[in-house]
């Protein structure tokens, strides 16, 4: 199956179970179109956010808006870094990560929201060089991603649906930490 801008879903059975969700969430979706307003939407939150706003936890043990919006870019760059070496016929099985210790290494609450905001959309930029690169016959590709089957589309579709799960995170938990007057 193809989405309308002819990028090819994942197989079933080429990703890990655990990310099913994700790639659910963006299943049979304009894959350019999803991206293009998981931008704005980051845009509108992050760009005039203010040290103290990004800082801000929903609850304590929570990661602040800094935080979430350092974790996505992490998560983005590593799916997208795993695409490009399974592509490429990566034989090595690539190994996992740990989310809160990436986070908390990283001291995303040391940047302003907007230094993070601006290299989350570079990234894209990056990132949509990439996707429009990949040959036809590489879409369906498997690697291995901590000793599980992964293929490259997976990876891609998994990008955009980790991304959609952390909007709606954003939208219900931490929004209403925000003025009431915020531009959303």
């Amino acid at each position: 199956m193809e989405t309308s801008k002819g990028l090819p879903e994942p197989k079933a059975g080429s990703y890990k179970p655990f990310y099913k969700g994700y790639v659910a969430r963006v299943s049979g979706m304009d894959l350019r179109k999803i991206s293009a307003e998981q931008e704005d939407f980051i845009s509108t939150v992050f760009k005039d956010l203010s040290p103290a706003a990004a800082y801000t936890r929903y609850q304590p043990g929570k990661w602040s808006f800094n935080q979430l919006l350092g974790h996505m870019l992490d998560t983005e760059k590593i799916m997208h870094f795993r695409a490009l070496c399974i592509s490429r016929g990566e034989k090595a099985s690539l190994p996992g990560f740990d989310q809160d210790l990436y986070v908390h290494s990283a001291d995303f609450d040391s940047q302003s929201p907007q230094k993070i905001l601006a290299a989350f959309l570079l990234h894209r930029e990056l990132l949509w060089e990439f996707i429009e690169e990949i040959p036809a016959e590489k879409w369906h590709l498997e690697g291995r991603v901590d000793n599980h089957p992964m293929s490259v589309s997976a990876l891609v579709y998994i990008i955009f649906g980790h991304m959609e799960h952390h909007v709606a995170l954003l939208r219900s938990h931490y929004l209403p930490l925000l003025a009431p007057e915020a531009p959303l």
